[in-house]
């Protein structure tokens, strides 16, 4: 276990910390260790950039979901496209035939 999460409370070590990027965390470990005083200075500053990277960690996440399921949905809808188009052919095909 990383050293640096081992010192984290339980909450900042679910799944949601992880989108707080690596340096941010050792830098609010390292804040906790100082005096009182310049804690009380740095730590909210410190809560806000973390709170900030959990956001856009999750709005990141949220975009490549949309972009997924986008693909996907592009995908049926070319194979739908492309057997519509087969389906056209042969009735062509079949119409051809009986004039």
């Amino acid at each position: 276990m990383n050293p640096t999460t081992s010192a984290m409370p339980p909450s900042l070590q679910s799944p949601a910390a992880s989108s707080v990027p690596a340096e941010l965390l050792a830098l609010r470990a390292k804040i906790r260790a100082l005096p009182d005083d310049v804690r009380a200075d740095l730590e909210p500053l410190a809560e806000d950039a973390c709170e900030q990277a959990k956001f856009r960690g999750r709005a990141l996440s949220l975009a490549r979901e949309a972009l997924e399921q986008f693909r996907l949905e592009l995908s049926a809808a070319r194979f739908d496209l492309d057997i519509t188009r087969r389906e056209r052919e042969g009735f062509r095909r079949l119409i051809e035939r009986e004039v």
